[in-house]
């Protein structure tokens, strides 16, 4: 399922037009996105957390030559399945 997908959906389910279903799904990635960016963690009952972790910087290697390359410290986003999510993917997957 991509976006377009998921905003079919939405019209579908609660009859909203298509450009509707487009802008309501464009705010919520567009919200979840810069709360993301603000450092802030994003709990969805039902489906999960999202949130970001700092990497440290690190040492690398280059595989070709084996050359030492540093690697700058970056910030990551992370996604944790809720109970209720994982329990659905278990029974789907059985």
């Amino acid at each position: 399922m991509n976006k377009v997908d998921l905003a079919r959906k939405l019209c579908r389910c609660f009859g909203f037009a298509q450009c509707e279903g487009n802008v309501i799904v464009d705010h919520i990635i567009t919200t979840l996105a810069n709360e993301l960016e603000q450092g802030r963690r994003i709990e969805l009952r039902g489906l999960g957390t999202f949130g970001t972790r700092q990497r440290k910087p690190s040492l690398g290697r280059v595989v070709k030559t084996g050359e030492p390359v540093s690697v700058p410290a970056l910030r990551r986003v992370y996604f944790r399945p809720g109970r209720e999510l994982k329990e659905i993917a278990s029974r789907k997957s059985s």
